[in-house]
């Protein structure tokens, strides 16, 4: 008995030192294990973090599975978990998933901090799971069960590179409109420059010192109009802006003495003056803006946009939301320790009025969410023309807000096939498969959702579960980014169009530009913005996927100036890039389909078609492109009185739809 005794004690002892080592886990099938208060070694990862201890487990699949863990039971009730799932090495361990709070199990608080976690495991590969002590140490079970995978048809394959960030940014930064890879740290700046052929990266350091680094956010902007993109990092002190020398040769830093809790910052021309203005979301009070002089400097100035006076300022997305020309902000607002209805969780939206001024109307819009949002994503995914909104929540029900354009959205969640994933503070958006229609993936949940075309979707289970979205080896399909790792797609038969930007009048990036593609499915829109998501900075170029349509009828770029450039039959399967003003006065209109009187005109303008048909609207601009007005006809004629003195472009369209295009004297 004293032997049995022994080995058994010998055994457990054994056993106990496994599960507190990554090199030596505990082996584990299919069914419910016990974890005793949680007393290893924690390894810090991007997944696990913040955390001293942990529990180690392994999992080889004995086929492909889905693969779900879950601390999730009645007995848990009241617990408090956090896992991890991994692949590869110990000293090089790759995250896989992780979970801190999706359980649906209550506690008396009306809370669940259980752990649900899915993941799609490979024949024959081993995975790590660690649980860690971010929230209590305290023993638990878990459950392993398998299902067959639903096959996605979309896929990744994983490349690492040089750098590691969790708070990603995308963005070219050498001009030449490829998509790099920029990591900020104490000490430097690295840009991993995408090299033409796409093949990888070039890795370049700037040496910098950075007192604040991103631990909130990070966004991309030339706001000096070198040509080469500045970022500005969110910080829980402070913000602060990272300039690029001429050429792209080096970077210096601003670190403004404000004390804000920096959650989402964004480069934006605030008061359309042709130069990037720089928003910073402020957490415990009201959020400020930084004007731009014109003179490549950024001056704190809260009176360029006044918003609600509180706190709870998480993430702001700048899109015309209503499509009247002006860019308008979408303010989502969370404050955990606000009470429900509390102004701090209420959230916001600010209508451009054109002025200079902005005019909130989230209430009256149907979308003042008040359930602790994180972010949103607002794109066109019903190719409808105007702008809908995907929005994430952590303590509640996700919301997505389909656009009535009339001023007035309407959530239909309930109806979109999307999970009732609670506990989300990461949403990114893209046209992944390149189908023609917008698709996204949050975080939390490890699920990449694919446009059905008809406001549905369709979740497949992916190896990432947040990041910034890039084409990221110049294969025309949307790549993601986070950690030391590419997530690169591959590649399908859908065709794709990319469009790159160059404001003359307008900021250099084009942010606030409204880029369309027309053809035989009808209308895609993109709005050219700087910072996605909660967190991360994807790619301002415009990426347009097509399907199996061969070809594009024109793109038309809105600039913010009111400059519009067109462009028939562009190539597919390319980049072309659009210049502010580039093809206003190209051949695409016919020159002579009307004449105008008198010659020079003072107060009004009469317009005579030449071949009788009738005028339906006309636009006038002046010799650099920009939009001066618009209207539709009256009598043939249009009030010019309130232009001054000068030559003017005057476009017409008649009523089948034909353009026409003439200059004028306004005497």
């Amino acid at each position: 008995m004293k032997k049995i005794t022994s080995l058994l004690a010998l055994c457990l002892s054994f056993w106990a030192s496994a599960q507190n080592d990554c090199a030596n886990p505990q082996v584990i099938t299919a069914g419910l294990t016990t974890v005793p208060s949680i007393s290893g070694t924690n390894i810090t990862t991007s997944c696990s973090t913040q955390a001293t201890l942990a529990n180690w487990y392994s999992y080889t699949a004995p086929q492909n599975l889905s693969v779900t863990i879950s601390s999730d039971l009645t007995q848990n009730i009241c617990g408090d978990t956090r896992v991890s799932v991994y692949n590869g090495i110990c000293g090089e361990l790759i995250c896989v998933a992780n979970d801190d709070d999706s359980g649906s199990i209550t506690c008396s608080s009306g809370n669940s901090y259980l752990s649900t976690v899915t993941f799609n495991a490979n024949a024959g590969a081993t995975y790590i799971i660690a649980w860690d002590n971010r929230w209590s140490p305290a023993g638990f079970d878990f459950t392993l069960t398998e299902a067959p995978i639903t096959v996605a048809p979309i896929s990744f394959t994983q490349q690492t590179f040089a750098g590691n960030s969790t708070i990603c940014c995308v963005s070219d930064m050498n001009g030449d409109y490829l998509d790099d890879i920029v990591t900020v740290g104490s000490s430097a700046v690295s840009v991993f420059a995408q090299k033409a052929d796409g093949t990888g990266f070039t890795t370049n350091n700037y040496p910098l010192t950075v007192n604040y680094t991103p631990g909130w956010s990070i966004a991309a902007g030339d706001f000096d109009h070198n040509g080469y993109n500045d970022l500005a990092l969110g910080n829980g002190s402070r913000v602060s802006v990272v300039k690029a020398a001429a050429e792209g040769a080096g970077y210096t830093i601003t670190e403004y003495p404000q004390s804000i809790f920096t959650q989402r910052t964004n480069f934006v021309d605030i008061d359309n003056d042709g130069n990037l203005d720089l928003w910073a979301c402020h957490d415990v009070a009201q959020s400020h803006a930084y004007r731009n002089d014109g003179n490549g400097n950024l001056l704190f100035d809260i009176s360029l946009m006044n918003t609600l006076a509180v706190g709870g300022n998480y993430q702001s997305q700048w899109a015309d939301l209503n499509n009247d020309g002006k860019i308008d902000m979408y303010l989502s607002k969370c404050r955990g320790s606000a009470p429900s209805g509390d102004p701090q969780r209420i959230n916001l939206y600010y209508k451009n009025n054109g002025d200079g001024t902005f005019t909130e109307d989230g209430a009256a819009a149907g979308i003042n969410d008040g359930a602790q949002s994180w972010a949103s994503a607002i794109e066109d995914y019903d190719n409808d023309g105007d702008m809908d909104i995907m929005l994430s929540n952590i303590s509640d029900t996700n919301k997505f807000y389909r656009n009535n354009g009339d001023g007035t959205f309407t959530d239909i969640f309930a109806s979109s096939g999307i999970a009732a994933q609670v506990g989300s503070w990461e949403i990114q958006a893209g046209d992944f498969n390149n189908d023609g229609w917008i698709d996204f993936f949050w975080q939390n949940a490890k699920e990449m959702y694919l446009n059905n075309g008809d406001m549905t979707f369709t979740g497949y289970d992916m190896n990432f579960n947040e990041g910034a979205v890039g084409d990221l080896n110049h294969d025309g399909f949307l790549d993601i980014q986070f950690g030391n790792i590419v997530y690169m797609n591959v590649p399908n038969e859908n065709n794709w169009i990319t469009i790159n930007l160059e404001g003359i009048q307008s900021n250099y990036n084009g942010i606030g530009a409204r880029v369309e593609i027309y053809g035989s499915w009808g209308k895609q829109i993109r709005d050219i913005k700087s910072g996605h998501g909660f967190s991360h900075q994807s790619t301002m170029n415009a990426h347009f996927g097509i399907g199996t349509a061969n070809s594009i009828d024109k793109i038309v770029v809105k600039w913010p100036s009111g400059v519009e450039d067109t462009i028939e039959n562009p190539s597919i399967n390319t980049a072309t890039k659009v210049t502010e003003g580039s093809t206003l006065a190209v051949n695409q209109f016919t020159q002579a389909g009307f004449e105008t009187y008198p010659v020079p005109a003072q107060q009004v303008l009469n317009i005579k078609a030449l071949n009788s048909s009738e005028i339906k609207s006309a636009k006038v601009f002046d010799l650099n492109g920009r939009l001066l007005m618009q209207s539709p006809m009256s009598n043939n004629s249009i009030n010019v009185e309130k232009l001054s003195t000068g030559a003017y472009l005057l476009l017409v369209q008649d009523a089948q739809g034909k353009e026409h295009l003439q200059k004028f004297i306004k005497a």
